[in-house]
């Protein structure tokens, strides 16, 4: 009979494996359209919020590998404090990350980009960390996000702070899904999709 980190790698594997069709022959890129019943909340207040002219808005999905361990791990801890050891939420765990961004949640799809930055544990309370992440694409442009996000939760929100290239002058939010994430290792694939209004050039290829 298959262990139970046997059994999880399999239902892992095979959840990753389903998401394939799913995100087949996607851009990260969604070209805006009219508001429809099926279009997110989100999106529709965005769209009536009237920017300037020269400001572009543009959407973004894509997938982020998480790996908190293993051959391909992307986060690092740095630092602690005098309680991390004792604290139930970490506290003061010092983190740096450098996550593969893709078009599709299996690792092998299109590479599109790179989060790097760090985070810190900072709820004395529940596992939270504040966020200063940079999201660069292969273009060269960037997109900062600043926020918080609870560990191990569901969903979360980022603030879209800034950004340089084709996101010059960046605003907006980055909403945050969990599709996957493995119980005995902890790593996980993320679902981001990002409004963004910018200042930036168009016409630059972002792959």
């Amino acid at each position: 009979m298959a262990n139970t980190p046997t059994i999880t790698f399999i239902l892992y594997s095979i959840l990753a494996a389903a998401l394939v069709s799913f995100a087949a022959g996607r851009n990260i890129i969604t070209t805006p359209t009219a508001a429809t019943e099926d279009t997110p909340p989100i999106e529709k207040w965005l769209k009536n919020l009237n920017p300037a002219e020269e400001e572009n808005f543009t959407i973004l999905h894509f997938y982020i590998h998480d790996f908190v361990s293993g051959e391909n791990q992307t986060v690092y801890n740095v630092a602690e404090s005098a309680i991390t050891s004792d604290s139930d939420s970490w506290f003061g765990r010092v983190q740096v990350v450098d996550h593969l961004i893709t078009v599709g949640p299996e690792l092998d799809s299109e590479k599109v980009g790179r989060v790097q930055g760090i985070h810190v544990l900072s709820d004395l309370h529940v596992a939270a960390i504040s966020v200063n992440w940079n999201f660069l694409f292969n273009d060269g442009s960037t997109i900062t996000v600043l926020g918080r996000l609870v560990a191990f939760a569901k969903e979360g929100e980022l603030s879209i702070v800034a950004g340089t290239g084709k996101y010059l002058m960046a605003r907006g939010i980055a909403l945050k899904r969990t599709l996957v994430m493995d119980p005995d290792t902890l790593n996980s694939i993320m679902e981001y999709t990002m409004y963004v209004y910018s200042s930036g050039p168009t016409g630059l290829s972002l792959v």
